[in-house]
């Protein structure tokens, strides 16, 4: 009898312990056991809002897991393993994956064609824009809304009409743009009755001023017409011209200027987690996708007068001569310049192909804002392992792990010359960065005046140490140049820029 008790006591318990484990999992309430809920806390601002549960009784909402899923897996293990659906910054899910939770409730009305919008098609994911851990997604509010857009379409900074000094009074972007779909604005404002253009044009006024001529007032009387917009005579006029502003894709050129900046203490760890545009970058775009065109901006912003000039402007020029890749650098030269580098990566390398040199700068190195004194060189991040518990810093895997990373092509090859010797080294950067005289690269060198010419040869094909140039391949390059007074991680440095051999979907081409 008492085997009996003990047996059913200990039936009680692992029934009550199931069913407290599954009740966690369909619930909030696990997460809350770690993650803070109060006033200032994002978690607090999702529960409370529309995506949580403190909404009318009887709605079946259940907090977290509807976008994370129940994560079973992370809560056993938190500091281990992912949710099952995670945004980042420490663990970040396909874009496929991120998407689909909010598409289970919207795809059904805002979001119905998002799976054939350019947005979607261009690596960005709902949460680029949007952020419901906020007491106030900016892209929801017509007065902040723009600032969000204007990241990646810069001709709108302009205004519209290019009237900046009435920008605080211009529409929202979304009254003649639909961002959820693949279309022209004026599809958006067939729906809204030119919704966008009345928000400062009065057609009522127009009719009975004097400015306007009867031939103008005829045309607008068709307005009432709902099958008419302003589109349909007024077509192009909103924002400056198309070739104000950078393009938004890669157009291959053989040559073109390029403009170096300062970058400040912008390493590969703030650019995946706190950068605005961390998003993107963990799901595949590469920095020039927002940023091009801005790099002398960013420099003054980022030197905040520390280094003078905060930009500098090169002329890059790419060429094959005898099987053999010839990348020609040009620039106005100052007799404090000291150093030139070219850093390279394929395909294989993902972080590289995303952030370019700042993907081999991290904020525990010296000079950067972490800096413990432990690390002197660039690496990237693939050659470093987290340690489990968290605020420990990562170590460096394995000599056996980073051979295969290596021979997998996860590592970055850069040249460096001296510019006062006139020698190169080159070294093939992953956990470290070993340097050696180069054997791969040859150097021509000429000056004309103030201007410095420097023209890099390496042969295509195999090689036993370093990348394989190939003409089927596409690459991803920063170019560095440093002075007397910024050495180092205080260079001038590219956006990364793209080469192929005759390829369409790149910054520069080489035949």
């Amino acid at each position: 009898m008492r085997m009996t008790i003990i047996a059913g006591l200990a039936a009680i318990v692992l029934t009550l312990g199931t069913s407290g484990a599954t009740a966690q999992a369909s619930s909030s309430e696990a997460c809350l056991e770690c993650h803070d809920y109060g006033e200032d806390s994002p978690v607090h601002l999702v529960l409370a809002g529309a995506h949580g549960t403190a909404l009318e009784a009887g709605d079946d909402r259940q907090g977290c897991i509807e976008c994370h899923g129940g994560s079973a897996d992370h809560m056993r293990a938190p500091r281990r393993n992912s949710p099952d659906v995670s945004f980042g910054p420490r663990w970040s899910s396909t874009a496929g994956a991120q998407d689909q939770p909010c598409l289970g409730c919207h795809e059904q009305g805002t979001a119905s064609n998002w799976r054939h919008a350019l947005h979607m098609h261009n690596n960005l994911t709902c949460i680029t824009c949007h952020d419901i851990h906020t007491a106030e997604d900016k892209v929801q509010v017509a007065t902040s809304q723009a600032g969000v857009c204007e990241t990646c379409h810069k001709v709108q900074k302009q205004g519209v009409h290019g009237m900046e000094r009435r920008k605080k009074r211009n529409p929202p972007c979304t009254e003649c743009h639909n961002p959820h779909n693949h279309e022209d604005a004026q599809a958006q404002m067939l729906r809204n009755g030119s919704a966008g253009c009345l928000y400062c044009h009065d057609l009522e006024r127009m009719a009975a001023s004097e400015r306007v001529s009867a031939k103008a007032k005829s045309y607008h009387k068709v307005m009432t017409n709902p099958e008419r917009t302003c589109l349909d005579c007024h077509e192009g006029i909103a924002h400056a011209a198309a070739d104000s502003a950078p393009p938004m894709h890669p157009q291959p050129v053989s040559a073109a200027e390029v403009t170096l900046f300062y970058p400040g203490m912008t390493d590969s760890d703030w650019l995946l987690h706190l950068h605005p545009g961390s998003q993107p970058l963990r799901q595949g775009a590469n920095c020039q996708q927002c940023h091009r065109g801005d790099e002398a901006g960013m420099g003054e912003i980022l030197a905040d007068g520390s280094i003078t000039p905060a930009a500098r402007n090169i002329a890059l020029a790419f060429a094959v001569i005898d099987n053999a890749l010839r990348v020609t650098v040009s620039w106005e030269s100052g007799s404090d310049d000291r150093q030139l580098a070219i850093m390279w990566g394929d395909r294989s390398n993902d972080a590289f192909a995303r952030g370019g040199c700042f993907a081999a700068c991290h904020n525990d190195m010296a000079g950067m804002s972490r800096d413990s004194g432990r690390v002197g060189q660039k690496y990237l991040g693939i050659s470093r392992e987290q340690r489990q518990q968290i605020g420990q810093p990562a170590i460096v895997r394995s000599e056996d792990e980073l051979a295969r990373l290596r021979a997998e092509g996860h590592f970055a090859e850069i040249w460096r010359l001296d510019l006062d010797s006139g020698t190169v080294d080159t070294a093939i950067l992953l956990a470290e960065t070993p340097w050696e005289s180069s054997k791969l690269i040859e150097i021509n060198t000429s000056s004309d005046g103030n201007r410095r010419s420097v023209a890099f040869t390496r042969m295509l094909g195999n090689t036993d140490n370093g990348l394989n140039f190939n003409k089927s391949e596409k690459y991803t390059l920063g170019v560095a140049l440093s002075g007397k007074d910024n050495p180092g991680a205080k260079h001038w440095v590219s956006l990364p820029l793209t080469l192929s051999f005759g390829g369409n979907d790149t910054d520069f081409t080489a035949e």
